[in-house]
């Protein structure tokens, strides 16, 4: 690929059902892992229609009609990025309030660690609380944060303890209730990652031992309210870094992480012995992985990495038993001087339909732009490109709703990095393989905004998009339900 961005002809991968949606359906109202998932990869060039966003100060001054007006949450600033959390036990029914969650700095009354702000009728957040037990005690996990869904209406916060930093610390609760403990890898150090499954299993992922290396996983299965006891994907004294979990229907899990300059993966299956390690490919320091994983037995795996000044972006996909061959190459470029390469560049999503797609940064003309792909059963769709008219587009978040549908959150620099306006923008699957976006949506206008991250509510196509802004502040917007597509 040339220094301009300009793609090789390949696309991204999806995986999609053979079952027809109401055998689904069935399947799932019985709690049956019934579908199976075939995946392809074929050659495509980039579409024509590069869908363009706004630019300008003027261009982002005021949230577009269906967002609100930004809001911050006063007086208790966030240590890093925040989470907006639906639990559900399918993509279209939540079993409880969901939470814009966030580890508090010290400035935050009550000192630092999480903060749980519960969405109420509309998505509108009450004010934040630190998770307490029933009895009152404080029990709030610090440090970086991982969150998720959990069973029965609850949400998992999982981070380091404050007695024992390099302990790990997760609890579970309502979002408007009480929390309580959960056990988790005896002494391991703050988790990981953190995923969870169509029916609301949830996985999570933590070093072996503290300062030894290694990983382990634990699951919760939608019907349970505690993990199980942890499985091993690599032991202690291997350095671990920047890994990532995907579970299937059955809570089969494939472990992904980086070590030594390498990236490995590992089949966990639920009711057998685990595969072996493998080795998917070497990598620069601080390489971006994403998985996803079916119940046929195939996994994809997709991440980036820099290497000086060149940025690249890769895909393995598996053959049947979660074998993986040979990755392939989506885009290498020049990365664009004044921002690094977008964490959560790239991003592989399961829609409702079970297709996946995926998103990434690539460039094109000297700045970051977004691409996204879709597949139907019948192929790999083309891949498209979201643009930001001599701006760059820093993709922030990207996920899946209710009504199949992906939604995209990233920040535009206006001025440089202290002015980032934001922006979200909603696709479908459209005839002809591709994920069609509408018109993008301004949410927020410049300034120091980083760190976004969105979820759509499955009751509707409602969706909450939080990020960080001036001084740390925790600052959300709220796309009503039922706003013009």
């Amino acid at each position: 690929m040339g220094p301009d961005g300009e793609l090789p002809a390949l696309g991204a991968v999806l995986l999609s059902s053979r079952l027809p949606e109401r055998e689904r359906r069935r399947l799932r109202r019985r709690r049956l892992a019934g579908a199976v998932i075939a995946g392809a990869l074929v050659a495509v060039p980039v579409r024509a229609d590069v869908l363009t966003a706004g630019h300008g100060r003027r261009a982002a001054a005021a949230s577009s009609p269906g967002w609100a007006a930004p809001s911050a949450f006063a007086g208790c600033p966030s240590a890093g990025p925040s989470s907006v959390v639906f639990p559900s036990d399918s993509p279209f029914h939540r079993t409880g309030p969901g939470a814009i969650v966030w580890s508090a700095s010290e400035a935050c009354p009550g000192g630092a660690g999480a903060r749980i702000a519960a969405l109420g009728a509309g998505d509108v957040p009450a004010g934040p609380l630190a998770p307490r037990t029933a009895s009152g005690t404080p029990i709030a996990p610090r440090g970086p944060l991982r969150v998720s869904g959990a069973p029965f209406g609850r949400i998992l916060i999982a981070g380091s303890s404050p007695a024992a930093p390099t302990s790990a610390l997760a609890v579970q609760g309502a979002a408007a209730g009480t929390f309580a403990a959960q056990r988790t890898v005896a002494g391991s150090g703050s988790p990981a990652a953190v995923t969870r499954a169509y029916l609301g299993d949830v996985a999570l992922a933590a070093p072996a031992t503290p300062g030894a290396g290694g990983l382990q996983v634990q699951v919760e299965r939608f019907f349970r309210t505690s993990f199980s006891a942890a499985r091993q994907a690599v032991g202690a004294g291997v350095p671990v870094s920047s890994a990532t979990v995907a579970l299937d229907f059955r809570t089969d899990a494939l472990a992904v992480w980086t070590s030594r300059g390498a990236l490995y993966a590992r089949y966990l299956p639920a009711r057998h012995a685990a595969a072996a390690v493998q080795r998917l490919a070497s990598v620069a320091p601080g390489a971006h992985a994403s998985a996803v994983l079916s119940d046929d037995g195939r996994a994809i795996v997709a991440w980036s990495e820099v290497r000086g000044a060149a940025a690249s972006v890769h895909v393995a996909i598996s053959r049947a038993g979660v074998s993986f061959g040979a990755p392939a190459l989506l885009e290498r470029f020049s990365a664009p001087a004044g921002a690094a390469l977008p964490a959560a560049s790239p991003t592989l999503i399961r829609l409702r339909s079970e297709a996946v797609v995926i998103a990434w940064d690539g460039a094109t003309g000297g700045h970051w732009v977004i691409r996204e792909a879709p597949v139907e059963l019948t192929g790999l769709g083309s891949v498209g490109t979201i643009a930001v008219q001599e701006r760059d587009a820093l993709m922030w978040s990207f996920a899946p709703g209710p009504d199949n549908e992906a939604m995209l959150l990233w920040g535009q620099p206006e001025l440089g990095p202290a002015a980032t306006s934001v922006w979200a923008a909603r696709g479908f699957l459209a005839p002809g393989r591709r994920l069609v976006f509408g018109a993008p949506e301004a949410v927020a206008g410049p300034g120091p905004n980083s760190e976004g991250n969105l979820a759509v509510d499955p009751t509707g196509d409602g969706a909450v998009a939080v990020w960080r802004g001036a001084a740390g502040a925790v600052e959300y917007s709220i796309r009503a339900h039922g706003a013009a597509r």
